[in-house]
């Protein structure tokens, strides 16, 4: 070692340059009180927001000649500190300190510093990655001071380039691939927890809005997952100004754009991500795999980043809500559109609400635009299973429109069909059919005969007819549908896929099993080319198949299938969504069929608790798994707990789907089986016949299931 550095190096914490910047918070020098930090408190340094942006900053422009000279704010941190390369503005900064932690030649950036506005004990933990922009962090930061009225002088940033003593990285990795020294190993939990939970708050940054890189890096989506995890420790997801416009105007423009981001950041797969340096990534999946498991950290990122996404939309909402004209209802009916399609209906309806309320006081109750707001409103209610308020809203959109468009028109046919699938839903399959063919009639004249719309009209009225039981008209509508799909939008789309997974459906009812089975898989191949394995959509299809291999008999096929289904619907959706509640619903009805009754009722159980958090009561979900609870006490035995749960069932099916209602008819043959069994042969003939009479007035006469419901009356006679 030459003298010069033996010199240098006697210095542990050389003075910044003397220099005074005026800030909002007064001005600031090099000469202010230095704070004095114990052995304990090394660790957890943090760099102040003022000193990244007024010295940091500059230290990364430097351009007196140094190797990194054309460096500037948006170059990324790799570029400032390349660990492969020479040191670069982070090592040059620490090069010749004696490390307070080790007492060896080379500190870490933060060990440099000196003064209470450039370096304290870090008070927020900054979550990035190094293929960041320093501008883009020093933006970010800065935005987050403003937003939380924090002084940017007393923030100080825990972050890995600046806190880690870099030099130490370099040579333990040239150590390691040496051979000098075995690979360390680290429990990262441990490690990385403790310094989480001494900080105490962590921060996440998202970059770019559109594709965030943060969710393709493994160190990235571990710190988010262990500091949820750990105890006392909050998260911020943050996000660069420029960043938060981008996003902002994308709401207004391109509503498929959010939808798409929705989609991105419900499929975080931590066993997918990179990192730079292989051996850390397979450490931490390792200690992934043993300590938790893939999917519960994948489940837990997802639920917190589709949670950020649904702040960073309401305060969009929020920056504008004074601004009462047309353009605040249009975005306010954008975001809802998005919240409606990711499951947060209550969150949508008090926007399209907003919406309505201003349409009618600004531009009059019988505007294009109030319409546009019932029938958003219409769709949520809907989404709920609020029928008759669903249908309300849909009725007075239709009457807006035949007022204000006139009733050849696209929109005019778009209420009917809306009201056709709300009728749909309440079992009035009549009805329903009606409004589709109103709908048919008109795209028929007013639109070109291969456009989307009446592929989709021609796909609803097949859905009915086969509900209905008249299999072979669904069909032949299904067909309808599928050849204007490929003409129109191609062999690949996911459309053409759903059509595929439809006219499976109707084979599979005849009883057609291979054909549905090969439909399903048309489908599916689809789906998995256009979609991606992760999607919910290819979950739904997998649930298809597993349907009908259990009625061919492949219980152990069907449960491998759900199986799968389960992991993509966790993953892509949450553990909590309703989507999740039908897999282990489905699950339950296969095991049912095996047997194992115990396991059933386990299932059917984790569907309600999920349906109970995520739908209204009176939802007619919960009547289903209360329907399938019922059934499988009543295998077991238990008549009375089997009773209860079906007139349960029969309450809410009642109350919102209406009494004539199919699905009523079915709960009425549930519970005259309960009885047959508990030998209340009149009270069961009596629940038998209520059945025919609904399905009769609902049902084609040669449905399935009247034939059924004659069985069960002829059996009471038979007694």
């Amino acid at each position: 070692m030459s003298d010069d550095i033996a010199t240098e190096s006697s210095q542990l914490l050389p003075p910044l340059a003397t220099e005074q910047i005026e800030t909002d918070y007064g001005s600031a020098t090099s000469s202010t009180k230095t704070a004095t930090h114990n052995q304990n408190q090394l660790d957890t340094l943090g760099v102040s927001v003022f000193h990244l942006e007024h010295v940091f900053l500059k230290e990364a422009a430097c351009s007196d000649g140094c190797c990194w000279s054309r460096l500037n704010r948006s170059s990324k941190i790799y570029d400032i500190e390349n660990l492969k390369g020479p040191p670069g503005v982070i090592r040059t900064k620490g090069a010749n300190i004696v490390c307070p932690i080790d007492g060896k030649i080379g500190a870490a950036y933060v060990h440099t510093l000196q003064g209470e506005d450039h370096v304290g004990e870090a008070n927020y933990m900054l979550s990035y990655s190094w293929n960041y922009s320093i501008g883009d962090i020093v933006d970010t930061l800065n935005d987050f001071c403003h937003q939380n009225n924090l002084n940017p002088m007393r923030t100080y940033i825990w972050m890995c380039c600046l806190c880690v003593n870099q030099h130490r990285v370099v040579e333990n990795t040239t150590q390691q691939k040496s051979g000098m020294i075995a690979p360390v190993k680290m429990d990262f939990f441990d490690i990385f927890g403790e310094r989480v939970k001494k900080i105490g708050h962590l921060l996440a940054m998202m970059a770019p809005w559109k594709a965030p890189v943060y969710i393709t890096r493994v160190w990235c989506i571990f710190e988010i997952f262990t500091a949820h995890r750990m105890g006392g420790c909050k998260v911020d997801i943050v996000m660069p100004p420029r960043e938060k416009q981008s996003l902002e105007q994308d709401v207004v423009d391109n509503e498929g754009g959010i939808n798409a981001l929705y989609e991105t950041l419900g499929n975080t797969k931590v066993e997918n991500a990179i990192a730079s340096v292989e051996s850390d990534r397979l450490a931490i999946l390792g200690q992934v795999e043993s300590d938790v498991g893939y999917s519960v950290l994948n489940n837990l990122v997802n639920d917190l980043l589709r949670g950020w996404m649904h702040g960073v939309l309401t305060q969009l909402v929020e920056t504008r809500e004074n601004t009462y004209n047309e353009d605040y209802v249009e975005f306010c009916n954008q975001i809802g559109g998005v919240l409606r399609t990711n499951g947060e209906h209550s969150a949508a309806m008090k926007l399209h609400q907003t919406a309505l309320r201003i349409c009618e006081t600004v531009l009059g109750e019988n505007h294009e635009k109030t319409g546009d707001s019932y029938s958003n409103l219409g769709l949520v209610l809907d989404d709920m299973g609020a029928y008759d308020g669903a249908l309300a809203k849909h009725k007075e959109a239709l009457a807006i429109y035949l007022s204000v468009l006139g009733k050849h028109h696209p929109d005019v046919a778009t209420a009917h069909s809306n009201i056709g699938t709300v009728l749909y839903s309440m079992g009035d399959y009549e009805g329903a059919l009606s409004k589709y063919k109103d709908c048919l009639s008109i795209e028929v004249s007013a639109l070109r005969n291969n456009h989307p719309d009446l592929a989709f009209t021609y796909n609803n009225i097949g859905v009915v007819l086969n509900e209905m039981g008249d299999y072979e008209d669904a069909l032949s509508n299904y067909k309808a549908c599928l050849a204007i799909q490929l003409s129109a939008l191609g062999k690949n789309h996911p459309s053409v896929a759903s059509t595929y997974n439809n006219i499976g459906l109707s084979l599979k009812d005849m009883g057609n099993y291979e054909s549905a089975l090969e439909k399903y898989k048309e489908c599916l191949a689809i789906q998995l080319s256009v979609l991606g394995k992760n999607h919910h959509d290819v979950a739904n299809t997998y649930n298809n198949i597993d349907s009908v291999l259990d009625d061919m008999g492949d219980y152990e096929g069907a449960l491998s299938k759900h199986r799968e289904c389960l992991a993509i619907n966790l993953s892509a959706l949450g553990k909590n969504h309703p989507s999740v509640a039908t897999t282990y619903n489905n699950i339950g009805l296969v095991l049912h069929k095996m047997g194992d009754f115990e396991g059933t009722l386990a299932k059917y159980e984790l569907a309600l608790a999920i349906q109970l958090s995520a739908l209204d009561k009176h939802h007619p979900d919960m009547a289903t798994i209360f329907r399938n609870i019922g059934l499988v006490l009543q295998k077991m035995g238990d008549y009375e707990g089997a009773l209860t749960k079906h007139e349960e069932a029969l309450a809410i099916r009642s109350s919102a789907l209406g009494k004539n209602h199919p699905y009523v008819a079915n709960t009425c043959n549930n519970i005259g089986s309960v009885l047959d069994d508990m030998g209340d042969y009149k009270g069961a003939l009596a629940k038998y016949e209520k059945a025919l009479v609904i399905q009769l007035s609902a049902l084609r006469k040669n449905h399935p299931d009247v034939a059924d419901t004659y069985n069960n009356i002829g059996s009471m006679h038979a007694v």
